[in-house]
């Protein structure tokens, strides 16, 4: 057989099909990426109508104007194991004591929620306290994997509330921080107060930096 008629069906899935599959290809990473951060876009976006044109946390407050009561810290589902941020209208689950060397272990507690690294300290404990999360990945099968998409619009002096056993802590914002991916030097540094960490990858979509969010306990 000549080397021309082997080459006959070749050709066109050369320019025509395998073009369409990279751009399939593409376009599923495009959409596994940015669709649940679009989500927790769309959740920000709502909230923060919310307190800035109506001055009010829930969608109560809108049609019952007097309904002023400070749910913050106090609405969200997650209060065995959780953290909620108003901010940012985080609210998931933790998952307390994941070993953060072990990738397997790892990768099962981020599909459930945020992970705290064992051997750090656990609130109301004293000392630094890591926690870590998604700020988007193509892991399209969990729900959990752009919740710190929005890390980076906290603020000084921005609320976290985090639960542990039933019980709430409140944290205050107190640093940003971008560094590289093989800097771990933070979880040695000492604080006064007991504080907490949050680091994500960093820009969204990519594993190219790591954002810090440092929380100081607010007694």
């Amino acid at each position: 057989m000549s080397k021309r008629r082997l080459l006959r069906p070749i050709l066109p899935f050369a320019f025509f099909g395998l073009p369409l599959v990279l751009l399939g290809m593409f376009f599923f990473w495009l959409f596994t990426v940015f669709l649940p951060v679009m989500v927790i876009e769309a959740q920000y976006q709502y909230h923060a109508v919310l307190r800035e044109v109506f001055h009010t946390e829930s969608l109560r407050g809108v049609f019952i104007p007097n309904f002023r009561v400070d749910l913050r810290g106090k609405s969200a589902r997650y209060d065995e194991n959780g953290v909620y941020i108003p901010k940012i209208a985080v609210d998931a689950p933790i998952v307390y004591n994941v070993d953060p060397n072990d990738e397997r272990a790892y990768t099962e507690a981020l599909k459930k929620g945020i992970a705290h690294a064992s051997g750090t300290s656990l609130p109301d404990t004293g000392g630094l306290g890591y926690y870590f999360a998604h700020s988007s990945t193509p892991a399209f099968v969990t729900q959990y994997n752009a919740i710190f998409y929005l890390l980076g619009k906290l603020e000084i002096g921005d609320e976290i509330f985090i639960w542990h056993l039933g019980k709430r802590y409140m944290y205050r914002v107190t640093e940003k921080r971008e560094t590289t991916p093989e800097d771990t030097s933070y979880l040695k540094e000492s604080h006064e107060k007991e504080t907490i960490v949050f680091q994500t990858c960093w820009p969204p979509g990519t594993s190219w930096k790591r954002l810090l969010i440092f929380a100081e306990r607010d007694v």
